[in-house]
């Protein structure tokens, strides 16, 4: 019986080249976010939000991909986007990231986009096979109730799975829905855009001209305050010496 050790070949395996690593935006879109109250209070103010949109191929494969690009907002790793992978080899494609967070939350954004996406696949691939999504769990908490609203929405069903997780699936792409809500999400053509930025910029210089109108109200004002006190501080200067020279003229 040999005694030599066995020699077992160690093969790495490298990990597939990603074809859109370097994928730049090919387009921007602008919305709106309106502004939520809560029993009459303000809760979110009015803000702009500006979307990179990318579409780009590489052989058979295709990549559409939605990125909030919103400022001052701390953002996961790989949030506030949504992608669509597709294969015209085999006709499916995928949905993702699984792990999908958008910011700001709660404002109907994610919506926005996931429509976006859909009514992209509406018009590129209505006959694909979409890949089912497999969906970390968090059952019972207010993120995942609103993520599986979100899907739910957009024609996906929702099956709990063991372990936790959940798995959305839907048959093909023409059997998702593209709708979102557009009483808190308004997609700005060009042309609305630059009219609103030209009426926020009239607006800014009627009221900068409006305060500048009331500083020069305030110094000038500032200046006759100035001038009576002056006037008043002689006269009862005079009315003091007029008294003493009429006290200095009886006693003498």
């Amino acid at each position: 019986m040999s005694s030599e050790p066995t020699v077992i070949d160690t093969v790495q395996i490298t990990p597939p080249r990603d074809p859109f690593a370097r994928a730049q935006p090919t387009d921007y879109l602008w919305v709106l976010l309106r502004p939520v109250y809560k029993a009459r209070q303000l809760i979110h103010s009015e803000r702009l939000v500006r979307i990179a949109v990318t579409n780009q191929k590489a052989g058979k494969l295709e990549l559409l991909r939605l990125e909030a690009l919103t400022e001052g907002e701390a953002t996961v790793s790989e949030g506030n986007r949504i992608e669509v992978l597709v294969d015209h080899g085999t006709q499916r494609l995928r949905f993702g990231p699984s792990n999908l967070q958008i910011v700001p939350p709660r404002r109907g954004l994610g919506g926005f986009m996931l429509a976006h996406s859909v009514d992209w696949c509406h018009r590129t691939c209505p006959e694909y096979i979409v890949t089912p999504i497999l969906l970390p769990g968090a059952e019972g908490t207010d993120t995942a109730e609103a993520r599986d609203k979100l899907f739910r929405r957009a024609g996906f069903d929702i099956q709990p799975l063991d372990g936790g997780k959940v798995r959305a699936q839907v048959g093909r792409a023409g059997d998702l829905v593209s709708s979102w809500d557009m009483q808190r999400v308004e997609l700005l053509e060009m042309a609305d855009l630059l009219r609103r930025l030209r009426e926020q910029e009239s607006e800014t210089l009627k009221t900068q001209a409006s305060n500048n109108t009331l500083k020069a109200q305030i110094e000038q004002l500032r200046r006759t305050d100035m001038g009576s006190r002056f006037a008043i501080g002689c006269l009862i200067t005079l009315a003091i010496f007029q008294a003493l020279l009429l006290l200095w003229v009886v006693l003498r």
